[in-house]
């Protein structure tokens, strides 16, 4: 622990690694979230819903003197990075879970990063794209050739702001898992030109999409990053500011009540079956498995405003 001058501890949390974890730096996020909210004129209880995002954070202190939290409140607003944050490392770590068990199941299964994107959109259109964008997904992923050879997928739907044209970049990365008889023969594969042609066709327009299609040749390493890729914020954070109020304001109302992330076939049968919580909208305070997880000494951090850090009570 850090000291200051009045013996007040800083909180002081790192990961397996070694990787300090920035807890302030995404408290300080989530209180300009809610002052963008206020200028906004968004509902007050929304309002202090976000300000009030992890004010304090209850850890058990374990046995190597790494931090485990087991209690703290969340406001699970889609624009919160704290939030996203505790999302995409829950995601990963039942992303890793459920690949696992597809890999006992099929060993001779192979992985492919897909990444299917649109038009860039104007704020106002961001919310009805999105869900023109899910359906499209929903018709691509029923076709036959797509079906013949997969056993599961995941899907998540990202959205990057274009500073320079002032709209959105909606898109979607998925990792599938396909037979091995993929590459087998032509009759089986896929090239990008097709994979982009019947994206067009899924999405009804009469222009060709950009669309990535590769195959995640490590098993190891590759296949950890296209699971990270997948499980990133569903937005790059970007600079919360008044003057960006509108940027927050289309992200918002973009993203409302949307599902950005999804499982499909084999995927999703195992989720099923490890009685997986859910990534998006359940507990973002345990993010991965406790059973090995020691009580040991509770610790409190709580947010000073006046600070802006954690200190341990």
């Amino acid at each position: 622990m850090e000291h200051t001058q009045n013996q007040a501890q800083i909180l002081i949390d790192k990961n397996s690694k070694g990787k300090k974890r920035d807890w302030r730096g995404r408290k300080i996020a989530s209180l300009k979230l809610s002052e963008v909210f206020q200028n906004l004129d968004y509902k007050p209880s929304m309002v202090e819903r976000v300000s009030s995002c992890a004010e304090a954070l209850r850890f058990h202190k374990q046995p190597d003197g790494r931090l485990k939290l087991y209690q703290a409140y969340f406001c699970k607003n889609k624009l919160c990075q704290m939030c996203n944050w505790r999302r995409s490392m829950k995601y990963s770590y039942q992303t890793a879970c459920i690949v696992n068990e597809a890999m006992k199941q099929f060993p001779k299964g192979r992985f492919l990063f897909l990444t299917l994107t649109v038009k860039n959109v104007p704020g106002s259109e961001l919310n009805g794209t999105l869900t023109q964008l899910t359906k499209s997904f929903d018709r691509l992923f029923k076709r036959k050739k797509v079906q013949a050879n997969l056993l599961g997928y995941l899907r998540s739907i990202e959205v990057t702001y274009n500073e320079d044209r002032k709209d959105y970049h909606p898109h979607i990365h998925v990792l599938l898992f396909v037979r091995g008889a993929y590459f087998n023969s032509k009759a089986n594969y896929l090239t990008q030109e097709e994979w982009a042609e019947l994206w067009a066709k899924s999405l009804k327009v009469d222009y060709v999409p950009m669309v990535d299609i590769r195959a995640v040749k490590d098993q190891g390493k590759g296949l950890h990053g296209a699971i990270l890729e997948t499980a990133k914020y569903p937005m790059k954070p970007f600079e919360l500011s008044i003057e960006n109020a509108q940027v927050v304001d289309d992200l918002y109302n973009g993203l409302y009540r949307k599902r950005q992330l999804g499982y499909g076939g084999l995927f999703k049968e195992i989720k099923k079956k490890l009685a997986l919580d859910d990534a998006e909208n359940g507990d973002l305070v345990h993010t991965t498995d406790d059973s090995e997880v020691s009580d040991g000494t509770k610790i409190v951090a709580i947010w000073n405003a006046t600070k802006q850090n954690y200190f341990i009570k």
